[in-house]
């Protein structure tokens, strides 16, 4: 999957993010010729909306909240960067995510994500200059390696320098914890770059995007000439560009088609008469999802196709924030996702049959911009969505999916998530199968568990032939109230991890229980003049009041009072109307009390 900086591209007045969101307002009218669109960094809303960044690893209904990600720009220092842009998956549980200006690597199935900037902004020594502001990243995607066991990597970065209008194809290589940008330019145009693709280890091909111009190298050893194909669709723009096989597919005003790894191309008519978003077809299969959609009027769908795009359905998913990406697993399972940043909405849908109808899986307070998935093991893979909060950071969230891959041994648990709840002192014991489901034995060694949950498991080796199973009693003794997650992994002697998520909750029946972590509460920026903004974190679910007073006790304004969900929550205020001077913000949650004083200055 992969996704374009249009993704996150705020300017005032037209959409508010993803999706090339600079021109789908232009295509009321099919046949319209497009202007070329201005081009400006993401901006924050005028008026930050209240948003709530939870804590890691904290479960919402099957997804869990993996990490918040932070890519500040020393350009934008009061921002951060860190808008999902692209997703690339690569083998052995590794993939990466593209922000603005920087990229992150996991390689534990998604469990996990590091910067792989070794010096990420506002410190201005870094090798990463080449993509800090003006430049912008806008996709990112994974060369295609022959040896899958090697653990190392090249990425093709899509970036679009806003300065010079100018557009180029950057390397990234690199492997364990070590990544760095090769130093030349790969491909340099007069046009925003807006989609890369890689369909096999020689081959890559550019979509300078405004203009649907197609640039095709397949040596990619510099300064190699690229081939600049005769198929310009002026007028038109693309956003998406995916791999199937020897297909390549690209969506936007227009659907195009490539039969031959991105040398020929054929036009088709658009899946929806406003343009496609996002595209991505089942391996193997002639089935694809087509996603699109704005925000003004809020408006987003999705379509499925049966025939590689030579017919559409109708919009099968119907909904009131745009649609930014789509994943298809098979011919039967997959996601869609998409939201609004700028009013704290982001969802995220599943399909069972193909896309014919949909189920809203996951709805956070980030636009959800990404979509992918990582293996974890033979048996699991994470669902990875990557969003952005109003104030851009990303948050992952990761579904722990059973999806075996059948070669070999592969072990599955009938129980995917244990989950918990008991009182202080007491304790509850349940039950996990583990199952081989693959086609070979496999010896399982060990159980490595963390308290407060233990897995009693393993007096001896035990081996599992395929199709047999075995049953492990999981205890969960909380010595404090909390809320609590762990991972319990399986070691074998084929040194494989599997991981199960045990998620308990250990809550006091006292009524004035005290919350088990301090309350903190930050104001940014401080002294200011006019828009503030205030963040405040929970260590688990309370009823909360924030109040600002002035110095004489005069409450001026009452933020939040309400319940609120564990984790860090963003309000803001706008002091426009108070003269200037010394103001108190007093957070009440539970029995605690936080006060932090601020400065008006005008």
């Amino acid at each position: 999957m992969r996704r374009r900086i249009a993704n996150s591209l705020a300017v005032a007045g037209a959409l508010t993010c993803p999706k090339l969101i600079l021109v789908s307002l232009l295509l009321l009218c099919g046949s319209l010729a497009l202007a070329r669109p201005p081009f400006a960094p993401p901006e924050k809303p005028a008026v930050l909306p209240e948003f709530r960044v939870p804590r890691e690893n904290t479960l919402d209904e099957n997804w869990l909240y993996v990490t918040t990600l932070y890519d500040a720009s020393s350009a934008l220092p009061e921002l951060w960067g860190a808008v999902p842009v692209g997703f690339a998956k690569a083998p052995l549980g590794r993939a990466f995510i593209a922000s603005l200006h920087t990229v992150f690597r996991t390689v534990d199935g998604g469990r996990s994500w590091t910067n792989l900037d070794p010096q990420p902004p506002p410190i201005p020594v870094s090798p990463y200059l080449s993509v800090r502001s003006p430049n912008f990243i806008s996709d990112i995607c994974w060369r295609p390696i022959r040896r899958v066991e090697l653990n190392s990597d090249s990425l093709y970065l899509a970036v679009y320098n806003s300065a010079g209008e100018t557009g180029m194809v950057r390397m990234m290589r690199g492997g364990g914890t070590t990544h760095v940008l090769w130093p030349d330019t790969l491909l340099l145009v007069d046009d925003w770059i807006t989609a890369v693709a890689a369909p096999d280890s020689s081959i890559c091909v550019a979509l300078a995007g405004l203009d649907a111009r197609i640039f095709r190298n397949d040596s990619m050893q510099a300064p190699t000439p690229w081939d600049d194909l005769p198929y310009e669709f002026t007028g038109s723009w693309v956003g998406e560009l995916t791999t199937a096989g020897n297909f390549l597919y690209a969506a936007g005003s227009a659907f195009w088609l490539s039969l031959d790894r991105g040398f020929s191309w054929q036009t088709m008519t658009s899946a929806d008469p406003l343009g496609d978003t996002d595209i991505d077809f089942a391996p193997n299969s002639a089935r694809a999802l087509v996603s699109g959609g704005r925000t003004d009027p809020p408006v987003g769908w999705v379509r499925y196709t049966t025939d590689f795009g030579q017919t559409w359905s109708e919009r099968t998913l119907n909904t009131d924030v745009p649609v930014r990406t789509v994943l298809f697993m098979d011919d039967t399972l997959g996601y869609a996702a998409g939201g609004s940043a700028n009013d704290a909405i982001g969802r995220v849908w599943r399909t069972t049959d193909g896309g014919v109808t949909w189920d809203l899986e996951l709805e956070v307070e980030a636009e959800i911009t990404e979509l992918g998935y990582a293996r974890e093991s033979g048996g699991y893979i994470n669902i990875i969505a990557a969003g952005y909060f109003a104030d851009f950071r990303c948050g992952v969230w990761r579904s722990h999916l059973q999806y075996p891959d059948s070669a070999g041994p592969v072990l599955v648990f009938a129980q995917d998530t244990l989950a918990f709840a008991a009182e202080p002192g007491a304790t509850q014991t349940l039950q996990a199968v583990l199952t081989n489901i693959g086609d070979a034995a496999i010896t399982v060694t060990d159980w490595l568990d963390s308290g407060p949950f233990i897995a009693n498991c393993c007096g001896q080796d035990v081996i599992l032939l395929p199709g047999a199973d075995m049953t492990v009693d999981v205890t969960f003794a909380p010595g404090i109230a909390g809320e609590f997650t762990s991972s319990l992994r399986v070691q074998t002697d084929r040194s494989e991890y599997l991981a199960l998520v045990a998620v308990g909750s250990a809550l006091s029946s006292a009524e004035d229980a005290p919350l088990p972590q301090e309350l903190a509460l930050a104001v940014y920026p401080n002294p200011g003049n006019a828009e503030f903004r205030l963040s405040y974190s929970l260590a688990r679910s309370s009823a909360v009041a924030l109040t600002l007073f002035d110095v004489t006790g005069r409450a001026v304004a009452t933020l939040v009072n309400a319940r609120r969900e564990a984790g860090e929550h963003v309000v803001a205020w706008n002091a426009q109307a108070e003269p200037s001077g010394v103001y108190f913000a007093v957070l009440t949650a539970d029995n605690r009390r936080e006060i932090t004083k601020l400065v008006v200055l005008k």
